[in-house]
């Protein structure tokens, strides 16, 4: 197996169970229990798991910097993104949100595609300002020093303006009964304007973020008209009846 495969059973198992028990899960996974202790070890770093003594525990509700966060569960972000990528591609002015999924997804668009981008992640205007068919529009504001978004006054006036065929919102959390949630409060206020942006809203979700609770609420999950996730979260009945349509890609 390899070392991305094991670390995100690891983050599955944690998100399922609240702890990880060394001398346990070792013996579970098939592991020894160094390469275990190493997994979390790194995990650790990037702020995905907390350790502490006989295993690792989950972390507090902030998350960790966007560049440490980009290379985690890598391979389940990138089939999230080609599952949604002929649904945003039929979209001609698009708005993605900030986020490592969002950061690989449009990595994953065509390099035929036309149209524009507006977005208030450097990394994502970045990497589209290189394909010739796509006009890339910044929005301005204040970079996040942690997720890497431009928040602040400027970046909601511009977004006030705006009205995009589909926004790509990024999510950390979601819970049917509190909703979608941010640890960060500035966060928070940004991404309520963004969703209004949008004739249409869609959002790549790992399935670690269901059943998760951050302190700041941005909106129901009804704002969400589409999610891609990869397997089936067990709240996929309440995000269905509440209208909310699921598409699940499969490893």
């Amino acid at each position: 197996m390899m070392k991305a495969e094991r670390q995100e059973l690891i983050l599955k198992y944690l998100e399922a169970n609240g702890r990880i028990v060394v001398a346990d899960y070792a013996k579970e996974l098939g592991v020894t229990e160094a390469t275990l202790r190493k997994d979390l070890q790194e995990l650790d770093e990037i702020g995905a798991v907390q350790r502490v003594h006989g295993g690792a525990i989950k972390p507090d509700t902030e998350l960790s910097r966007f560049e440490n966060r980009v290379d985690l569960g890598v391979d389940v972000k990138k089939r999230l993104a080609q599952t949604a990528m002929g649904e945003i591609c039929e979209n001609r002015v698009i708005f993605i949100d900030g986020g490592s999924t969002n950061y690989l997804a449009a990595q994953a668009f065509p390099r035929d595609w036309e149209g524009t981008v507006i977005t208030n992640s450097p990394a994502v205007a970045l990497w589209l300002s290189d394909y010739d068919h796509i006009e890339v529009n910044m929005l301005p504001g204040i970079v996040h020093h942690k997720s890497k978004e431009t928040i602040g006054s400027a970046a909601l006036t511009v977004l006030q303006q705006l009205h995009c065929d589909l926004v790509l919102l990024g999510v950390s959390s979601i819970d049917p009964e509190h909703g979608i949630t941010t640890p960060y409060m500035e966060s928070a206020e940004t991404k309520r304007v963004i969703i209004k942006a949008g004739a249409k809203v869609m959002s790549l979700i790992t399935p670690e973020k269901f059943r998760h609770i951050s302190t700041y609420r941005i909106a129901e999950c009804d704002a969400l008209d589409v999610i891609v996730t990869e397997g089936t979260p067990d709240c996929v009945d309440a995000l269905t009846a509440m209208g909310v349509a699921v598409r699940v890609t499969q490893q």
